[in-house]
């Protein structure tokens, strides 16, 4: 019995310790894809995070979003054989990015693009979009010259008040590639110069105008639902989730340039999902590159200017000129001073008149009619204060008149200053559109 007991394990010991090994086993595998799934999903969301950060950087240097890479080797292709390229490589290369890994991470872009440029929501071109709105400045100048102002300021019709670009020859033009923001106009006709932060920030903010993206376009796929997205960024997971033989689950494996739909961020991991995605919607990415304050100063603030300074200028004519109906009715007054103070000097020589027959006929009645004096002194008195009034008017008359005059020619500058004005708001705004921000 000794014997048999020290001739090895028994069957249920040798199994107990198999199932132990077993255990410990399979527990060392779980830990070790544990471990080694946080190790790559840390390395891979670093790599993501660098290379989101160099897409916003490039934004900021470039005015634009980089297409992607057709591989790994990273250096970005804009254009298929038949089309735009809105799915592949983060062009890790074209990026400056130092990490050749982040070639392995798939990358997508928003490109809309449109025959209106300033409807135009291609990511990755650097466009001339931004030709801002201005008001109509007068033309011919409006003149300061004594009479009523022949060259009013025109009344802005629907087309006038949208129009764009700068103030050219024709004032239609767009802008061009001799932008520069000293030069009056700062751009006289549309090219590469001319582009800057505002122009991304133009087809940032019309790319917001529709939530779900449009088909063919990026997005990315939550619940079923496409949401349009800027820019994505997928990695693969630790192993093949789903099985399909690829490094990517699910629609970061089909994204394609003719469906380019990625799976959305903090999609859950499951058995057929384990890759992790970063997006940024047009809406952060125009938040993020603080394109609210430049793109409403521009397209709007500098408008509202231009509108109010047309407004204020065609007032200042309006009432320059009535200043001119006042002046002309102040020499009016001046001629009917004048008419009074004649009309009193002929009245002081009636009196005079009246006087010297008065006394001829005292004289020639032996002072019968000696009344007659005193009626015709009383006359000469009436006269000669009737002649002081109307030099008084006369005085009172000139005064108003230089008064009217001062009024005019004062409002005569301040309504060329409204002018002036006027052209300035304009050719800020082209200058604030062509140096960007």
């Amino acid at each position: 019995m000794s014997k048999r007991r020290q001739a090895g394990f028994s069957l249920v010991e040798l199994s107990v310790v198999l199932l132990a090994l077993g255990l410990v086993l399979i527990g060392a595998v779980v830990y070790w894809q544990f471990q080694e799934k946080q190790r790559v999903g840390t390395a891979q969301m670093d790599a993501q995070l660098q290379a989101r950060d160099a897409l916003i950087g490039f934004a900021h240097a470039q005015h634009r979003l980089p297409c992607p890479a057709v591989d790994a080797n990273g250096v970005e292709s804009c254009a298929t054989g038949g089309g735009l390229r809105q799915t592949g490589y983060v062009p890790w290369q074209t990026l400056g990015l130092p990490r050749p890994e982040a070639g392995r991470l798939r990358y997508g872009v928003y490109r809309e693009a449109s025959a209106t440029a300033a409807s135009d929501r291609d990511l990755a071109v650097a466009l001339d979009r931004m030709n801002p709105l201005r008001a109509l400045t007068p033309s011919p100048r409006p003149q300061n010259g004594d009479g009523p102002n022949r060259n009013m300021p025109p009344i802005p019709t629907l087309a006038e008040v949208q129009l764009r670009a700068t103030e050219a020859a024709s004032g239609t033009d767009p802008l061009n590639a001799a932008c520069n923001a000293s030069s009056s106009p700062p751009c006289p006709a549309g090219g590469a110069q001319s582009v800057n932060q505002i122009d991304l920030c133009l087809a940032l903010n019309t790319a917001t105008d529709a939530l779900a993206a449009p088909a063919g376009r990026l997005a990315v796929s939550a619940s079923g639902a496409r949401r349009a997205v800027a820019f994505v960024v997928a990695a693969p997971g630790l192993l093949d989730a789903d099985g399909n033989g690829l490094a990517f689950d699910g629609p970061n494996a089909s994204a394609s340039d003719a469906d380019p739909t990625f799976a959305a961020p903090r999609t859950p991991t499951s058995h057929a999902y384990d890759d992790q995605v970063i997006a940024m919607s047009a809406a952060e990415l125009f938040s993020e590159l603080r394109c609210g304050g430049a793109l409403a100063a521009v397209s709007h603030a500098h408008f509202n200017a231009a509108t109010g300074a047309l407004v204020m200028e065609r007032a200042l004519y309006d009432y320059r000129d009535q200043l001119y109906v006042a002046l002309k009715l102040a020499e009016a007054d001046i001629a009917a001073a004048a008419a009074g103070i004649a009309g009193a000097v002929s009245a002081d020589l009636d009196a005079i008149k009246e006087m010297m027959s008065a006394v001829g006929d005292t004289t020639m009645s032996a002072g019968a009619r000696s009344f007659q004096i005193g009626l015709a002194a009383a006359g000469i008195v009436a006269a000669v204060a009737g002649t002081a009034a109307a030099a008084a008017s006369m005085v009172l008359a000139v005064e108003a008149r230089d008064s009217a005059q001062q009024d005019h020619n004062d409002f005569a500058s301040r309504t060329s200053a409204a002018t002036d004005l006027s052209i300035s708001v304009n050719s800020n705004a082209l200058r604030a559109d062509a140096i960007g921000f």
